[in-house]
């Protein structure tokens, strides 16, 4: 048999046992609430940023929606991560909405014409073989860059290719690479980046090695992009961030293969290091001047800057 009874509760009382329920709901075994949102994907992000500096938490959703507690002892610390994180990623990247990414980093058409114009390209240039043209005054030649001052040749490497298997491997693979940097960047600093980056990791790589050396392939820059990515997500502390680009790069080396006297792993490796090296430097800059660098003008600016240097680097090589 079961009793119950009717007991009116006063307004005041009723309040306050709601609001005793609701603290000792959120704060418990000495936790203190570092973010309230009723947005899921808000409080995930937190969780993994907290994590990340390795913060201990935990996500609960009630009534209000989510929380993310921590220890009392690293509420502070937390709490200044969080807000460091904040700070560093405002505006960064550009929502795909706004009007300064939605031509650069959401339907990526610099992205789909460099790619083409690299295969109409190797139908002009053909492979590498003895007496080709286009390889004797464009691959990279250490002799004649480190003696004649070539310099012209770090850029115009990077157009050429050895074979198709070399030139299909760069434009698929390291086209999604591509693709996924300048969605995050901007398709303008994302091809001036790599742009960048794939000449100074030709020019480290002959440093690095002693007699002659020849290479050709945009590989340098994929492995550069792969680089700039890497060290935005280490920059910010994101270890998930990590797992896309390095994917790629590794997948790429595999295609491309690892051993060999056609695999140049200095190449690979000299521009995955200059594009993380160009990556920690964007990932610190200030918010405002990322801001900028966002626009339209001047992401159309350094996309036309990069056609114009490898342009004028051929002229000069031919």
């Amino acid at each position: 048999m079961i009793f119950s009874r009717n007991v009116k509760e006063s307004p005041a009382a009723c309040a306050g046992r709601e609001r005793g329920r609701s603290v000792a709901d959120q704060i418990m075994a000495g936790d203190e609430v570092v973010l309230a949102s009723v947005d899921g994907e808000q409080a995930r992000l937190c969780a993994l940023v907290l994590e990340a500096v390795g913060i201990p938490n935990r996500l609960e959703h009630g009534r209000e929606g989510w929380q993310c507690l921590v220890p009392s002892a690293e509420a502070a610390e937390a709490r200044s991560q969080l807000a460091r994180y904040n700070e560093e990623n405002l505006h960064w990247p550009p929502p795909p909405h706004s009007e300064a990414a939605r031509p650069w980093a959401q339907h990526q058409p610099p992205t789909m014409l460099a790619m083409g114009a690299l295969l109409v390209f190797h139908v002009v240039t053909g492979s590498w073989q003895e007496g080709n043209l286009w390889f004797a005054s464009g691959a990279v030649d250490a002799f004649r860059i480190l003696r004649d001052h070539q310099w012209w040749r770090l850029v115009t490497a990077l157009t050429l290719h050895a074979g198709p298997v070399h030139l299909f491997s760069n434009v698929f693979i390291g086209g999604v690479l591509i693709h996924f940097l300048c969605k995050t960047v901007g398709g303008g600093l994302g091809w001036s980046m790599m742009l960048l980056a794939g000449s100074l990791g030709n020019y480290l790589n002959i440093l690095a090695r002693s007699g002659q050396h020849h290479s050709v392939g945009f590989s340098t820059s994929v492995f550069a992009a792969v680089g700039i990515l890497c060290g935005l997500q280490a920059q910010r502390r994101n270890r998930q961030g990590l797992l896309l680009p390095l994917g790629g790069g590794a997948s790429l080396l595999a295609l491309l293969g690892a051993e060999g006297e056609q695999t140049d792993l200095g190449a690979h490796f000299w521009g995955l290091a200059a594009g993380f090296g160009l990556g920690l430097i964007l990932a610190a800059l200030p918010a405002g001047f990322r801001r900028l660098i966002a626009s339209f003008p001047v992401q159309a600016f350094l996309f036309c800057g990069c056609l114009a240097m490898i342009w004028g680097c051929w002229r000069l090589a031919l």
